[in-house]
Protein backbone atom coordinates (compact mmCIF):
# COMPACT_ATOMS: atom_id res chain seq x y z
CA UNK A 1 0.00 0.00 0.00
CA UNK A 2 1.48 3.81 -0.76
CA UNK A 3 1.40 6.29 1.03
CA UNK A 4 -1.41 8.71 -0.65
CA UNK A 5 -1.25 12.56 -0.23
CA UNK A 6 -4.27 13.83 1.74
CA UNK A 7 -6.30 16.63 0.26
CA UNK A 8 -7.76 18.88 2.38
CA UNK A 9 -10.03 20.84 0.52
CA UNK A 10 -7.97 22.31 -2.26
CA UNK A 11 -4.75 22.65 -0.39
CA UNK A 12 -2.47 19.99 -0.29
CA UNK A 13 -0.44 19.56 3.28
CA UNK A 14 2.65 21.49 3.43
CA UNK A 15 4.68 23.13 5.87
CA UNK A 16 3.43 27.12 6.59
CA UNK A 17 5.52 30.26 7.56
CA UNK A 18 4.26 31.24 10.23
CA UNK A 19 4.22 34.39 12.44
CA UNK A 20 5.56 34.55 16.26
CA UNK A 21 3.27 33.34 18.02
CA UNK A 22 1.45 34.14 20.81
CA UNK A 23 1.13 30.82 22.54
CA UNK A 24 3.53 28.18 22.47
CA UNK A 25 1.86 24.52 23.97
CA UNK A 26 4.67 21.75 24.62
CA UNK A 27 3.53 17.95 23.43
CA UNK A 28 4.62 14.71 24.56
CA UNK A 29 4.04 11.73 22.91
CA UNK A 30 5.64 7.78 22.70
CA UNK A 31 6.49 5.31 20.16
CA UNK A 32 8.34 7.36 17.06
CA UNK A 33 8.92 4.37 15.17
CA UNK A 34 5.04 4.40 14.78
CA UNK A 35 3.87 8.32 15.36
CA UNK A 36 6.64 10.81 14.04
CA UNK A 37 5.27 11.23 11.02
CA UNK A 38 1.54 11.19 12.02
CA UNK A 39 2.25 13.92 14.72
CA UNK A 40 4.42 16.10 12.55
CA UNK A 41 2.08 16.29 9.94
CA UNK A 42 -0.91 17.30 11.91
CA UNK A 43 1.51 20.32 13.97
CA UNK A 44 2.37 22.20 10.24
CA UNK A 45 -1.36 21.60 9.07
CA UNK A 46 -3.28 22.98 12.71
CA UNK A 47 -0.31 25.50 12.64
CA UNK A 48 -1.08 26.72 8.94
CA UNK A 49 -4.71 27.27 10.65
CA UNK A 50 -3.71 28.45 14.02
CA UNK A 51 -0.73 30.43 13.60
CA UNK A 52 -1.36 32.58 16.89
CA UNK A 53 -0.32 28.70 18.85
CA UNK A 54 2.76 27.22 18.49
CA UNK A 55 3.68 23.08 19.35
CA UNK A 56 6.86 21.86 20.12
CA UNK A 57 6.69 18.55 20.04
CA UNK A 58 9.15 17.31 22.53
CA UNK A 59 12.01 14.41 22.72
CA UNK A 60 9.15 11.27 22.00
CA UNK A 61 9.56 8.66 24.68
CA UNK A 62 9.82 4.71 23.98
CA UNK A 63 7.01 3.53 25.12
CA UNK A 64 3.38 4.47 27.01
CA UNK A 65 4.99 3.82 30.03
CA UNK A 66 8.15 6.07 29.88
CA UNK A 67 5.62 8.82 28.53
CA UNK A 68 3.91 8.26 31.90
CA UNK A 69 6.87 8.19 33.82
CA UNK A 70 8.30 11.50 32.43
CA UNK A 71 4.60 13.16 33.46
CA UNK A 72 5.43 11.74 36.95
CA UNK A 73 8.85 13.27 37.20
CA UNK A 74 7.19 16.59 35.69
CA UNK A 75 4.89 16.66 38.29
CA UNK A 76 7.62 17.29 41.05
CA UNK A 77 9.80 19.64 38.88
CA UNK A 78 6.89 21.61 37.57
CA UNK A 79 7.28 20.41 34.27
CA UNK A 80 4.83 18.41 32.86
CA UNK A 81 3.95 18.89 29.25
CA UNK A 82 0.94 20.87 28.31
CA UNK A 83 -0.03 17.96 25.90
CA UNK A 84 0.52 14.06 26.53
CA UNK A 85 -0.35 11.16 24.19
CA UNK A 86 -0.38 8.39 26.84
CA UNK A 87 -1.97 4.26 26.65
CA UNK A 88 -5.65 4.56 27.65
CA UNK A 89 -4.85 1.92 30.20
CA UNK A 90 -2.36 4.62 32.33
CA UNK A 91 -4.62 7.45 32.40
CA UNK A 92 -6.08 6.45 36.18
CA UNK A 93 -1.83 7.80 36.91
CA UNK A 94 -2.69 11.18 36.11
CA UNK A 95 -6.19 11.39 37.44
CA UNK A 96 -5.49 9.76 40.43
CA UNK A 97 -2.74 12.13 41.45
CA UNK A 98 -5.26 15.38 39.98
CA UNK A 99 -2.57 16.04 37.59
CA UNK A 100 -5.03 15.43 34.44
CA UNK A 101 -7.47 18.51 33.29
CA UNK A 102 -11.56 17.39 32.98
CA UNK A 103 -11.88 17.80 29.44
CA UNK A 104 -15.77 18.33 30.08
CA UNK A 105 -16.31 22.53 30.32
CA UNK A 106 -13.88 22.48 27.05
CA UNK A 107 -16.45 20.28 25.28
CA UNK A 108 -19.42 21.78 26.83
CA UNK A 109 -18.31 25.03 24.73
CA UNK A 110 -17.46 23.38 21.79
CA UNK A 111 -19.89 23.77 19.28
CA UNK A 112 -18.54 21.16 16.54
CA UNK A 113 -17.72 18.42 19.21
CA UNK A 114 -20.75 16.59 18.37
CA UNK A 115 -20.72 17.47 14.45
CA UNK A 116 -16.86 15.79 14.00
CA UNK A 117 -18.95 12.66 14.68
CA UNK A 118 -16.53 11.45 17.82
CA UNK A 119 -17.48 7.39 17.87
CA UNK A 120 -18.69 6.91 21.78
CA UNK A 121 -17.59 3.91 22.76
CA UNK A 122 -14.40 5.11 21.44
CA UNK A 123 -14.46 8.29 23.76
CA UNK A 124 -15.72 6.09 27.19
CA UNK A 125 -11.54 4.94 26.96
CA UNK A 126 -10.89 8.57 28.00
CA UNK A 127 -13.62 8.89 30.56
CA UNK A 128 -13.11 8.06 34.32
CA UNK A 129 -14.25 8.67 37.20
CA UNK A 130 -17.74 10.45 36.10
CA UNK A 131 -15.46 13.17 33.79
CA UNK A 132 -13.74 13.22 30.33
CA UNK A 133 -9.94 13.02 30.71
CA UNK A 134 -8.49 12.05 27.64
CA UNK A 135 -9.93 12.50 23.93
CA UNK A 136 -8.56 8.76 21.68
CA UNK A 137 -5.99 9.80 19.40
CA UNK A 138 -4.85 6.43 18.18
CA UNK A 139 -7.13 3.08 18.74
CA UNK A 140 -6.36 -0.41 17.60
CA UNK A 141 -7.57 -4.01 17.82
CA UNK A 142 -5.50 -7.00 17.90
CA UNK A 143 -5.71 -8.63 14.91
CA UNK A 144 -3.55 -11.58 12.74
CA UNK A 145 -1.23 -11.06 9.86
CA UNK A 146 -0.94 -13.35 7.86
CA UNK A 147 1.50 -14.78 4.70
CA UNK A 148 -0.40 -15.33 2.08
CA UNK A 149 2.18 -17.76 0.27
CA UNK A 150 3.39 -19.37 3.34
CA UNK A 151 -0.45 -20.26 3.71
CA UNK A 152 -1.02 -21.87 0.20
CA UNK A 153 2.06 -23.86 0.37
CA UNK A 154 1.47 -25.35 3.64
CA UNK A 155 -2.20 -26.87 1.69
CA UNK A 156 -4.75 -24.55 3.51
CA UNK A 157 -7.08 -22.29 2.20
CA UNK A 158 -6.22 -18.59 2.49
CA UNK A 159 -9.59 -17.23 1.89
CA UNK A 160 -10.72 -19.00 4.74
CA UNK A 161 -8.66 -18.21 7.62
CA UNK A 162 -9.36 -19.84 11.11
CA UNK A 163 -11.47 -17.52 13.78
CA UNK A 164 -10.91 -19.34 16.84
CA UNK A 165 -7.77 -21.11 18.43
CA UNK A 166 -8.43 -24.37 17.57
CA UNK A 167 -8.31 -23.77 13.87
CA UNK A 168 -5.38 -21.26 14.06
CA UNK A 169 -3.11 -23.90 16.32
CA UNK A 170 -3.66 -25.57 13.76
CA UNK A 171 -2.70 -23.64 10.97
CA UNK A 172 0.52 -22.89 13.27
CA UNK A 173 0.93 -26.74 12.78
CA UNK A 174 0.86 -27.28 9.06
CA UNK A 175 2.85 -24.25 8.75
CA UNK A 176 5.64 -25.09 10.59
CA UNK A 177 5.95 -28.43 9.05
CA UNK A 178 7.14 -26.88 5.79
CA UNK A 179 10.61 -26.93 7.98
CA UNK A 180 13.08 -24.29 9.20
CA UNK A 181 13.32 -21.41 9.06
CA UNK A 182 9.78 -21.40 8.44
CA UNK A 183 7.87 -20.74 12.02
CA UNK A 184 4.23 -21.17 12.24
CA UNK A 185 3.03 -18.24 14.41
CA UNK A 186 3.94 -15.73 16.71
CA UNK A 187 2.16 -12.96 19.15
CA UNK A 188 3.75 -10.12 20.06
CA UNK A 189 3.31 -10.36 23.93
CA UNK A 190 5.50 -7.55 24.70
CA UNK A 191 3.77 -4.83 23.24
CA UNK A 192 2.84 -1.78 26.00
CA UNK A 193 0.27 -2.53 28.77
CA UNK A 194 -0.04 -6.12 28.67
CA UNK A 195 -2.08 -5.64 25.74
CA UNK A 196 -1.83 -9.08 24.01
CA UNK A 197 -2.03 -10.49 27.18
CA UNK A 198 -5.71 -8.57 27.76
CA UNK A 199 -6.42 -9.75 24.62
CA UNK A 200 -6.01 -13.77 25.32
CA UNK A 201 -7.96 -12.96 29.07
CA UNK A 202 -10.61 -10.76 27.91
CA UNK A 203 -11.63 -12.62 25.06
CA UNK A 204 -11.96 -15.57 26.52
CA UNK A 205 -14.24 -13.64 29.88
CA UNK A 206 -12.13 -13.20 31.90
CA UNK A 207 -11.21 -10.06 34.21
CA UNK A 208 -7.97 -8.41 34.99
CA UNK A 209 -9.23 -7.07 38.54
CA UNK A 210 -11.42 -7.89 41.23
CA UNK A 211 -14.57 -5.49 41.49
CA UNK A 212 -12.72 -3.74 44.47
CA UNK A 213 -9.41 -3.86 42.17
CA UNK A 214 -7.59 -5.34 45.65
CA UNK A 215 -6.52 -7.99 43.61
CA UNK A 216 -6.27 -9.35 40.42
CA UNK A 217 -9.06 -11.30 38.53
CA UNK A 218 -6.75 -12.78 36.42
CA UNK A 219 -6.60 -15.59 39.21
CA UNK A 220 -9.29 -18.01 36.98
CA UNK A 221 -9.47 -20.53 34.47
CA UNK A 222 -9.46 -17.71 31.74
CA UNK A 223 -6.32 -16.21 33.43
CA UNK A 224 -4.33 -19.77 32.97
CA UNK A 225 -5.93 -20.00 29.60
CA UNK A 226 -4.12 -16.82 28.14
CA UNK A 227 -0.63 -18.29 29.83
CA UNK A 228 -1.71 -21.75 28.02
CA UNK A 229 -2.12 -20.62 24.68
CA UNK A 230 1.09 -18.97 24.31
CA UNK A 231 2.45 -22.51 25.72
CA UNK A 232 0.79 -23.99 23.07
CA UNK A 233 2.40 -21.10 20.29
CA UNK A 234 5.82 -22.63 20.99
CA UNK A 235 5.19 -26.27 20.91
CA UNK A 236 2.63 -26.06 17.98
CA UNK A 237 3.74 -23.10 16.22
CA UNK A 238 6.98 -23.00 16.42
CA UNK A 239 6.97 -19.36 18.49
CA UNK A 240 10.45 -18.31 19.37
CA UNK A 241 11.61 -16.85 22.36
CA UNK A 242 12.50 -13.35 20.61
CA UNK A 243 12.06 -10.13 20.84
CA UNK A 244 9.16 -7.91 19.75
CA UNK A 245 12.12 -6.54 16.75
CA UNK A 246 13.42 -9.48 16.05
CA UNK A 247 10.08 -11.42 15.55
CA UNK A 248 8.32 -8.67 13.65
CA UNK A 249 11.53 -8.69 11.49
CA UNK A 250 11.37 -11.98 11.05
CA UNK A 251 7.90 -12.09 9.44
CA UNK A 252 8.59 -9.81 6.67
CA UNK A 253 11.33 -11.52 6.27
CA UNK A 254 8.27 -14.33 5.09
CA UNK A 255 9.73 -16.98 8.25
CA UNK A 256 6.39 -16.85 10.34
CA UNK A 257 3.03 -17.61 8.13
CA UNK A 258 0.82 -15.83 11.47
CA UNK A 259 1.77 -12.91 13.56
CA UNK A 260 -0.93 -11.98 16.39
CA UNK A 261 0.11 -7.83 17.05
CA UNK A 262 -2.39 -4.73 17.13
CA UNK A 263 -3.92 -3.37 13.63
CA UNK A 264 -1.43 -0.44 14.05
CA UNK A 265 1.29 -2.29 12.81
CA UNK A 266 -0.84 -2.79 9.33
CA UNK A 267 0.80 0.31 7.75
CA UNK A 268 4.20 -0.27 8.84
CA UNK A 269 3.85 -3.53 8.19
CA UNK A 270 2.97 -3.23 4.41
CA UNK A 271 5.50 -1.06 3.81
CA UNK A 272 8.38 -3.06 4.89
CA UNK A 273 7.09 -6.26 3.60
CA UNK A 274 6.38 -4.79 0.02
CA UNK A 275 6.63 -7.46 -2.66
CA UNK A 276 7.71 -10.15 -0.92
CA UNK A 277 4.70 -11.43 -0.13
CA UNK A 278 0.91 -11.10 0.23
CA UNK A 279 0.22 -9.86 3.30
CA UNK A 280 -3.54 -10.16 4.37
CA UNK A 281 -5.21 -10.22 7.50
CA UNK A 282 -8.01 -11.66 9.59
CA UNK A 283 -10.26 -11.62 13.19
CA UNK A 284 -8.12 -12.05 16.23
CA UNK A 285 -8.94 -15.60 17.11
CA UNK A 286 -11.63 -15.94 19.84
CA UNK A 287 -13.55 -18.80 21.33
CA UNK A 288 -16.78 -17.32 20.82
CA UNK A 289 -18.20 -15.20 17.72
CA UNK A 290 -19.49 -12.66 20.20
CA UNK A 291 -15.56 -12.14 22.40
CA UNK A 292 -14.51 -8.94 23.77
CA UNK A 293 -11.57 -7.54 21.71
CA UNK A 294 -9.48 -5.37 23.31
CA UNK A 295 -8.68 -2.01 22.21
CA UNK A 296 -6.76 0.41 23.00
CA UNK A 297 -3.98 3.12 21.93
CA UNK A 298 -2.91 6.69 22.47
CA UNK A 299 -4.98 9.20 24.03
CA UNK A 300 -4.27 13.22 24.05
CA UNK A 301 -4.38 14.28 27.88
CA UNK A 302 -4.27 18.27 28.89
CA UNK A 303 -1.58 18.87 31.34
CA UNK A 304 -1.65 22.93 30.78
CA UNK A 305 -1.87 25.13 33.28
CA UNK A 306 -3.49 28.18 32.96
CA UNK A 307 -6.36 29.26 31.08
CA UNK A 308 -4.97 30.70 28.40
CA UNK A 309 -2.36 27.79 27.11
CA UNK A 310 -5.51 25.12 28.22
CA UNK A 311 -7.44 26.81 25.25
CA UNK A 312 -4.72 26.76 23.04
CA UNK A 313 -3.62 23.20 24.16
CA UNK A 314 -7.62 22.18 23.55
CA UNK A 315 -7.84 23.19 19.97
CA UNK A 316 -5.07 21.65 18.94
CA UNK A 317 -6.46 18.34 20.45
CA UNK A 318 -9.31 18.99 18.86
CA UNK A 319 -7.92 19.26 15.83
CA UNK A 320 -5.65 15.87 16.09
CA UNK A 321 -8.65 14.09 16.95
CA UNK A 322 -10.90 15.20 14.51
CA UNK A 323 -11.71 14.09 11.08
CA UNK A 324 -9.07 16.02 9.59
CA UNK A 325 -6.12 15.01 12.00
CA UNK A 326 -7.53 11.84 12.00
CA UNK A 327 -7.60 11.38 8.37
CA UNK A 328 -3.85 12.07 8.73
CA UNK A 329 -3.06 9.76 11.05
CA UNK A 330 -4.96 6.62 9.72
CA UNK A 331 -3.18 7.82 6.54
CA UNK A 332 0.50 7.55 8.34
CA UNK A 333 -0.12 4.85 10.25
CA UNK A 334 -3.21 2.40 10.37
CA UNK A 335 -4.59 2.84 13.93
CA UNK A 336 -8.65 3.37 13.99
CA UNK A 337 -9.74 7.06 14.03
CA UNK A 338 -12.36 7.98 16.92
CA UNK A 339 -14.37 10.23 14.32
CA UNK A 340 -16.47 8.87 12.71
CA UNK A 341 -17.12 11.63 9.90
CA UNK A 342 -13.74 11.00 8.85
CA UNK A 343 -14.65 7.08 8.25
CA UNK A 344 -17.78 7.90 6.35
CA UNK A 345 -16.49 10.91 4.43
CA UNK A 346 -15.14 9.92 1.08
CA UNK A 347 -12.59 12.44 0.90
CA UNK A 348 -11.15 11.69 4.18
CA UNK A 349 -11.25 8.34 4.85
CA UNK A 350 -14.39 6.46 3.17
CA UNK A 351 -12.39 5.65 0.16
CA UNK A 352 -9.27 4.26 2.12
CA UNK A 353 -11.22 2.12 3.93
CA UNK A 354 -13.50 0.75 0.40
CA UNK A 355 -10.29 0.10 -1.04
CA UNK A 356 -8.14 -1.53 1.15
CA UNK A 357 -9.70 -4.72 2.29
CA UNK A 358 -6.63 -5.73 4.74
CA UNK A 359 -7.64 -1.70 6.99
CA UNK A 360 -11.32 -3.58 7.58
CA UNK A 361 -10.47 -6.20 9.80
CA UNK A 362 -9.87 -4.28 12.96
CA UNK A 363 -12.88 -1.94 11.82
CA UNK A 364 -15.16 -4.89 11.94
CA UNK A 365 -13.69 -5.96 15.30
CA UNK A 366 -15.51 -2.36 16.75
CA UNK A 367 -18.78 -3.72 17.63
CA UNK A 368 -17.22 -6.17 20.37
CA UNK A 369 -14.60 -3.55 21.58
CA UNK A 370 -13.38 -3.66 25.37
CA UNK A 371 -11.85 -1.21 27.29
CA UNK A 372 -7.84 -1.61 27.59
CA UNK A 373 -6.87 -1.52 31.52
CA UNK A 374 -4.41 -0.33 33.53
CA UNK A 375 -3.54 -1.38 37.26
CA UNK A 376 -4.73 0.47 39.72
CA UNK A 377 -2.07 2.45 42.39
CA UNK A 378 1.41 3.95 42.67
CA UNK A 379 2.82 0.35 41.67
CA UNK A 380 1.00 -0.07 37.88
CA UNK A 381 3.59 0.07 36.30
CA UNK A 382 5.65 -2.89 38.52
CA UNK A 383 2.60 -4.55 37.82
CA UNK A 384 3.04 -4.65 34.24
CA UNK A 385 6.20 -5.74 34.25
CA UNK A 386 5.78 -8.41 36.99
CA UNK A 387 2.67 -9.67 33.85
CA UNK A 388 5.77 -9.10 31.36
CA UNK A 389 7.86 -11.64 32.91
CA UNK A 390 5.40 -14.34 33.63
CA UNK A 391 4.59 -14.65 30.25
CA UNK A 392 8.36 -14.80 28.73
CA UNK A 393 9.35 -17.37 31.32
CA UNK A 394 5.91 -19.45 29.54
CA UNK A 395 7.45 -18.03 26.43
CA UNK A 396 11.35 -18.90 27.28
CA UNK A 397 9.87 -22.94 28.50
CA UNK A 398 11.46 -22.21 31.89
CA UNK A 399 7.80 -22.15 33.78
CA UNK A 400 4.45 -23.90 32.94
CA UNK A 401 1.32 -21.77 32.68
CA UNK A 402 0.14 -22.77 35.76
CA UNK A 403 3.74 -21.87 37.46
CA UNK A 404 3.59 -18.16 35.45
CA UNK A 405 -0.21 -17.57 36.64
CA UNK A 406 0.63 -18.34 40.28
CA UNK A 407 4.16 -16.50 40.06
CA UNK A 408 2.49 -13.44 38.29
CA UNK A 409 -0.97 -13.41 40.83
CA UNK A 410 1.50 -13.24 44.10
CA UNK A 411 3.96 -10.60 42.67
CA UNK A 412 1.03 -8.19 41.23
CA UNK A 413 -1.29 -8.81 44.34
CA UNK A 414 1.42 -7.41 46.48
CA UNK A 415 1.50 -4.35 44.38
CA UNK A 416 -1.88 -3.35 44.36
CA UNK A 417 -3.37 -0.37 46.70
CA UNK A 418 -5.27 -2.11 49.52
Amino acid sequence: MQRRSILLGSAVLAAPRLARAATEVTVLYSQPGLYKEAHETIVREFMRRQPDIAIRLLAPARAYEEAASAVLRGAVTNSIPDVVYNGTNLLHLFVDRRLAVPLDPYIAADEGFARDGYIPGMLSTGHLAGKQYAIPFALSTPITFYNEELVRRAGLDAEAPPTDWPGTLAWAERITALGAPVKGIDIKWQTTGNYLFQALLFSHGGKLLSEDGKQVGFNSPEGLRAFQLLQEMVVRGGMADASAEQAMQDFIAGNIGMHLTSSANLNTLTAQIGERFTLRTAPFPVPRPDARIVSGGAAATLFARGEEKRQAAYKYIRFATGPIGQTIMVNHIGYLPCSQVAIDTPELLGSYYARNRNTRTSLSQLPRATGWLGFPGPNSLKAIDAVYAAMESVVARRATPEQALARSVEQVNALLPR
